[in-house]
């Protein structure tokens, strides 16, 4: 547009919230000529230099690890004895009330205190939809705020009290719709019929994310027998949540021992297979870390905890899921891909050998579930490039 616009970019202090959409936003705002500052913890700072983007690094801000850690010092919600014995071994969903306490109350009137102390009064702020401090700093500075969705699923449509507590505390007066913090501009990076009727807007616009860097299929993994393949991977978060025998893991290797399949199985980045004194089977292939945006293509089903990112990734690829969420918001994106018709889900406490072995066994014989897994993903070629977003990014200031 030949103005130089000063762009504040807020995250949440944790990877899965920063790096695969906010950095490649920022990227592509900078590549335009814009000044862009990344606003999160001193953690992020590295990972946010080394995609060439200048950090704002906001001290003592809190994370979702701090408030689990501690939760009787935050006041913070859901993080019960209970719930800790159930971690790994029960499906924990997200209520609206602990996810408006949590990341509206504590983490964002924190991050927003924060912000206006340290930032400058940009021209624009993008925040990642979780984090909510960049909506108060927005609003208390006067200036317009766009949204990137990392968590489409989030009960959104149900905190307004929490949202106007927070704007109570930035002096700010209350709103009546709960949509209003996504209405200036809302970016969803999978097709529309992904989001439930309600939560769709006027505001949104949805984009399709590349693959990001190339990355060379592992070549163990390449020569793998030529059977239906199945992919199966918990996450990043998977290790911390299963512990030093994860049953669940157990549990997927046996049952892919006993299909027709060649499986991979991704332990976690700090699980050496060779040390893996767990099930194995002969068909079934253990790694650490898998490509998985490389490999999932060329899949015909992937077992998976339905984080949102990995989601949005096997969707695109038009590979079918077998959902196992554990916590968060992983129970609802599972339900969304069953009612899309591209999958299945267990939780994880009914997730036995037979019920699992009987989730797969239909996913890989029925065609049903690809085809709407593909239908998904002939929406997503449809979208506009993320590079789209600039332009229209651009347009709100």
């Amino acid at each position: 547009m030949g103005l130089t616009l000063r762009i504040l970019l807020t995250a949440m202090p944790a990877y899965s919230h920063l790096v695969p959409l906010m950095l490649p936003v920022g990227r592509q705002l900078r590549d335009a000529g814009h000044e862009v500052v990344v606003a999160t913890s001193e953690a992020m700072a590295g990972t946010i230099e080394s995609a060439g983007l200048t950090p704002l690094p906001l001290p003592d801000l809190l994370s979702m690890h701090d408030l689990a850690a501690d939760p009787d010092r935050y006041g913070a919600t859901g993080f019960t004895p209970e719930n800790a014995a159930k971690r790994g071994v029960e499906t924990i969903g997200v209520t609206p009330d602990v996810f408006g306490r949590n990341f509206v109350n504590l983490l964002g009137t924190r991050f927003g205190e924060r912000l206006l102390e340290s930032a400058d009064r940009p021209d624009l702020v993008i925040r990642e939809a979780t984090e909510f401090g960049g909506y108060f700093a927005a609003e208390k500075w006067g200036v317009p705020s766009a949204v990137l969705d990392i968590g489409p699923m989030a009960p959104y449509g149900e905190i307004l009290d929490e949202v106007n507590a927070g704007r109570e505390r930035f002096g700010l007066a209350p709103i009546e719709d709960p949509w209003q913090p996504m209405h200036t501009f809302r970016a969803g990076v999978i097709p529309d019929v992904y989001y439930p009727q309600g939560a769709r807007l006027d505001s949104a616009r949805h984009y399709r994310v590349p693959s990001g860097d190339e990355q060379q299929l592992d070549p163990e993994i390449a020569d793998l027998p030529d059977r239906p393949l199945v992919l199966a991977s918990l996450g990043s978060n998977a290790p911390a949540m299963l512990g030093e025998r994860p049953a669940l893991l157990e549990t997927i290797i046996e049952v892919l021992g006993k299909l027709p399949v060649t499986g991979v199985v991704a332990l976690g980045a700090h699980r050496d297979p060779r040390d893996w004194s767990g099930v194995r089977a002969e068909n079934v292939h253990l790694t650490s870390f898998v490509q998985q945006q490389t490999l999932l293509p060329a899949c015909d089903a992937f077992i998976s905890h339905c984080g949102f990112n990995s989601t949005r990734e096997s969707l695109y690829a038009g590979v079918p899921l077998v959902g196992l969420p554990m916590f968060a918001e992983q129970p609802d994106n599972a339900a969304r891909v069953v009612e899309l018709g591209a999958g299945l889900a267990l939780n994880i406490e009914d997730a036995t050998v037979p019920a699992l072995h009987e989730a797969v066994s239909k996913v890989l014989e029925e065609p049903s579930f690809r085809s709407a897994a593909r239908g998904v993903q002939r929406r997503t070629l449809a979208l506009p490039p993320l590079s789209k977003i600039v332009e229209d990014l651009e347009q709100l200031v």
